[in-house]
């Protein structure tokens, strides 16, 4: 017969016991409300603080030197906001999904000018950031085009074919809404989404067209109400969340539009080299951010996810064997970083995916630099 009392904890031992469990409860909320506010803990003096009020950015106009810069941005809302840095049209960096009351970081390279700020709802006046030359400094140039003859042009052509498929997407689209047929109208916006998140990195590249095609009911003042919410998630909140194709054709007219704009950009232009990397690295980076709060994902996050690996994957299969060259073992990691996230996918875990996606981020943020150093 066995000894009963060796093998029953003690009462003493059951309450350390349970003390230890709410000590590493308690612990594991701390560590996830500071995973929210993603500025390091050390000092943050070499840092430019741009507060995001409901009217706009505090300071409104901001001058710094040219070169790396570290901005700190603080949302002072109640809702959720993103920051970005705009030349013309052009986004050159951009943060997403700033919980109110905290803060976000990150740093750009830039060169002399005057450059626009996002300041919150996308009604708010933007703000002006005037980078000056230093006497005597020498900043990094962007990736020059003939360093990315080969991927750039394989690149414009998968681009050209992605654009033709949701061009054909959405023509379909329109025909399930002008029919009230929800369900089969349901199904052509996901096919139509997940294409068009094949295009993210060029899509993101375009501060106007990517707001009326993207942009979340947060940033509109009056949210789901507001005239100026449209594209891909004002449709969506009506096909899934109203359940209703009442007054989507204008929404699919004015986004088949854009998209028809958008490959007359790219056709014209094209994607720059020093946004290849960088534009995959941040559509990834601003999925993570609206999703990091989330301990389940909904089926529109994994669409867009799914869409947004393959997007990312096509880049990296670009970039590899020109990295490969000067730098085989960081070629390496960002082909494994990129085969993580295609496993991730897989699974149903969302804190897997939300890793997944932020190592790949961080990963092809550090290629320009890598890239630079090998020509």
């Amino acid at each position: 017969m066995s000894d009963s009392s060796a093998s029953s904890p003690s009462p003493l031992a059951l309450r350390i016991g349970m003390a230890g469990a709410a000590v590493l409860m308690f612990g594991a909320l701390g560590l996830f409300y500071l995973s929210l506010d993603s500025t390091p803990a050390s000092d943050s003096g070499d840092a430019h603080s741009i507060t995001i009020s409901p009217s706009g950015c505090e300071p409104n106009a901001l001058t710094v030197p040219a070169g790396p810069q570290r901005f700190i941005v603080v949302n002072d809302t109640e809702r959720a906001i993103e920051w970005e840095i705009v030349d013309g049209f052009m986004v050159l960096e951009e943060r997403e999904n700033i919980v109110p009351g905290l803060k976000q970081e990150l740093t750009a390279t830039l060169q002399p000018g005057e450059y626009q700020m996002t300041c919150g709802l996308l009604s708010n006046p933007r703000g002006t950031l005037t980078v000056t030359a230093v006497e005597g400094q020498q900043v990094a140039e962007e990736l020059s085009a003939r360093m990315l003859i080969g991927p750039l042009a394989e690149y414009r052509v998968y681009l050209t074919l992605e654009g033709r498929a949701l061009a054909h997407a959405l023509g379909n689209l329109h025909q399930q809404i002008a029919h009230d047929n929800l369900a089969a109208a349901q199904q052509a916006w996901l096919e139509a989404r997940e294409i068009e998140q094949h295009m993210a990195l060029a899509v993101g590249l375009f501060s106007d067209l990517d707001q009326r095609m993207n942009a979340h009911a947060d940033y509109f003042s009056e949210r789901e109400r507001d005239p100026d919410f449209m594209g891909f998630e004002r449709l969506a909140y009506g096909l899934f969340e109203q359940q209703s194709t009442a007054g989507m054709l204008p929404v699919v007219k004015q986004l088949s539009a854009d998209v028809g704009a958008l490959r007359s950009r790219l056709s014209a232009q094209g994607v720059p080299a020093s946004q290849l990397a960088n534009g995959a690295g941040r559509v990834l980076q601003a999925w993570h951010d609206q999703q990091q709060s989330n301990t389940t994902l909904s089926a529109q996050a994994r669409v867009d996810l799914q869409g947004l690996q393959a997007g990312t994957a096509k880049v990296v299969s670009l970039l590899t064997p020109v990295l490969q060259q000067a730098h085989p073992q960081e070629a390496a990691e960002l082909a494994a970083a990129t085969e993580a996230l295609t496993v991730q996918l897989a699974e149903a875990d969302a804190a897997g995916l939300l890793q997944a996606s932020q190592q790949l981020a961080e990963q092809l943020a550090s290629v320009n630099a890598l890239l630079a150093t090998a020509y």
